[in-house]
């Protein structure tokens, strides 16, 4: 979520306001879920070409459709830092 300052993990993927991407050299740019809604978001991500995903809580209907576009798909703690989820990603556990 774009919470002004400071980015943090969604706890729910369907009401989630837009997708952190993070490149591989450590680039961020912030892309939002225009409708703020599942369908829309599941599109966002595909089409950014992502290869991973961390999430809060994902629905079955938009985690298959992920993982069928060759996606991983992990949960984080909403009490984490951003940071920290993303330098454990590996340890996460899949969706």
């Amino acid at each position: 979520m774009n919470s002004g300052k400071m980015l943090t993990l969604c706890p729910l993927f369907a009401k989630c306001d837009g997708v952190l991407l993070v490149e591989p050299d450590g680039s961020k740019s912030y892309h939002p879920n225009a409708e703020c809604t599942a369908g829309c978001l599941s599109e966002l991500i595909i089409n950014a070409g992502c290869d991973r995903l961390l999430c809060g809580f994902i629905g079955s209907v938009e985690k298959d459709a992920l993982r069928r576009a060759g996606i991983d798909v992990r949960l984080g703690s909403c009490a984490c830092s951003v940071d920290e989820l993303l330098n454990t990603f590996s340890t996460l556990p899949e969706a």
